[in-house]
């Protein structure tokens, strides 16, 4: 039976860096990865925003939350992974709803950049705990980019640089949720509405 391609199955968000910089034609593929990546009406809603500049790290690092600061700030590169709203339609259901196609866009080209970091040896972790008006303004970016998640991204480090709850959390076994809870075959389980949360609390429960 075909497996995974290891650049999935390997991948882990980790938090520990080498100081070596990223190379500038590896950096160009990550972004290649982006580029290639699919996206209704082939809008390509999907920007990158690199912070080079030691001022404008500074923003973006000042922009995280405090407890992604804690690791974050070694990292070699430093990127915002936003979509242009504007350039994408929203489709209305039925009911009224409405689907933000952009940032569905946007996350399969994130999906894309992961597998590629991984394919390199890099470690590429996303973070969400940012101020986005304040990583907006760190690029001087327009109102109507949404700034979807800040990426810290190098060749994996020494867990040793990290406070000791981190390096522990780098050494957990990874947690998915088995297939059943995230595939239905012809109607809806109930099951498939937990988190991994849930299933963790529900096996931690006394019997």
């Amino acid at each position: 039976m075909p497996e995974l391609l290891d650049a999935l199955s390997q991948r882990r968000a980790r938090r520990a860096f080498d100081s070596r910089p990223v190379p500038a034609d590896i950096q160009e593929l990550l972004w290649r990865a982006v580029s290639v990546a699919p996206s209704h009406g082939n809008t390509q809603p999907t920007r990158i925003l690199v912070a080079d500049a030691e001022t404008i790290r500074a923003a973006v690092i000042a922009a995280l939350s405090d407890g992604n600061r804690q690791w974050a700030p070694p990292a070699p590169l430093l990127f915002a992974i936003a979509a242009m709203a504007t350039h994408d339609s929203v489709q209305t259901g039925s009911d009224g709803s409405t689907r933000e196609l952009s940032v569905f866009n946007a996350g399969i080209a994130a999906g894309n950049l992961l597998a590629q970091a991984t394919a390199f040896g890099l470690t590429a972790h996303p973070m969400a705990g940012f101020d986005e008006p304040a990583v907006r303004t760190a690029f001087a970016a327009p109102l109507e980019l949404r700034v979807l998640a800040v990426v810290a991204a190098g060749y994996p480090g020494d867990t040793a640089s990290l406070p000791q709850d981190l390096a522990d959390r780098e050494n957990r076994p990874r947690e998915r949720l088995p297939l059943s809870h995230i595939v239905a075959h012809d109607r809806w389980d109930a099951e498939m509405a937990l988190s991994p949360r849930d299933l963790r609390q529900r096996q931690q429960a006394p019997r």
